[in-house]
C-alpha cells in the first residue's frame, strides 16, 4: 500500500505544474496521476470528473503548505488592486484563511496580506489555531441526513434501487481530511441507517421478484 496520500487535485496536469516545480526544487517526495473526487453526499447522482492529483506523504503535507506560502507571499506583494479578494470583508477573508483546502495558496496569502494591512492580527499563531480548528472541525460528520434517511426507508419498501444507491451513499460515503486520509461524511448513527436501508431495499427487491415469478406460474 502507498504511503503517498492526496495532497491537492487539479483540473489538469498544466494547473499542477507550479505545486509540482516548487515540491521538485525542494526536493519534495511526491507523485502523480489521474483519479476522481472523494466520493461524497453532494455527488451521490452526479456523474464526476477525473481529477489530476499530486501526493505525498503525509508527514510532509505542513513542510509542503509552508512552502507554497513562502511562494504566495511573494507574489501577493504586487497584487492586483482589482482582485476580487479586496472586495471581501473581514470575516470572510478570515474564512478563505480557516478554509485554506478549498482555496488556492495564492488567495490565503493575499487573504493574510489583505487582513494585515487593514490592521487585523493575522500572526503565524492565529493561522495555526485556526488551522488546528479546521482540522477538527473536518472530523465532524456531517449533519443528520434525515431527508435522505426517510426518502431511503421510503423507497427500500417499494424495492427500488434508488432506496439502495441511497443507503450505500449513507453507509460509504467519505471526506478528506487535512492530513489526506478520509473519513467518514454522517454519523454512525446515520451510516447504521444506511446499512438498514440496504438490507431492507434488497429484501424487498427479492419478495417482489418472488412474487412476480409466482403470479407468471
Amino acid at each position: 500500500m502507498s504511503a503517498f496520500k492526496q495532497y491537492q487535485s487539479f483540473i489538469s496536469p498544466e494547473a499542477a505544474q507550479p505545486l509540482i516545480e516548487l515540491l521538485f526544487k525542494h526536493e519534495v517526495l511526491f507523485e502523480t496521476g489521474f483519479d476522481k473526487p472523494v466520493y461524497d453526499a453532494k455527488m451521490a447522482f452526479n456523474e464526476t470528473e477525473n481529477r489530476f492529483v499530486v501526493r505525498l506523504k503525509p508527514a510532509d503535507f505542513e513542510a509542503a503548505r509552508e512552502l507554497e506560502d513562502q511562494a504566495s507571499e511573494e507574489l501577493t506583494a504586487n497584487a492586483d488592486p482589482s482582485h476580487y479578494l479586496f472586495g471581501f470583508a473581514d470575516d470572510e477573508l478570515f474564512e478563505v484563511i480557516l478554509k485554506r483546502d478549498e482555496w488556492n495558496s495564492y488567495d490565503v496569502a493575499l487573504a493574510g496580506r489583505i487582513l494585515r494591512q487593514r490592521g487585523r492580527d493575522v500572526t503565524p499563531d492565529t493561522v495555526r489555531l485556526l488551522r488546528q480548528y479546521r482540522a477538527v472541525e473536518l472530523t465532524k460528520p456531517e449533519a443528520s441526513q434525515k431527508v435522505s434517511i426517510i426518502a431511503g426507508y421510503l423507497l427500500a419498501c417499494l424495492g427500488g434501487i434508488i432506496g439502495i444507491i441511497i443507503g450505500l451513499n449513507l453507509l460509504y460515503a467519505k471526506k478528506k481530511l487535512l492530513d489526506g486520509t478520509q473519513g467518514p461524511a454522517y454519523s454512525a448513527a446515520d451510516r447504521a441507517h444506511g446499512f438498514r436501508i440496504i438490507l431492507l431495499g434488497f429484501v424487498m427487491a427479492l419478495l417482489l421478484l418472488v412474487a412476480r415469478i409466482k403470479l407468471n406460474i
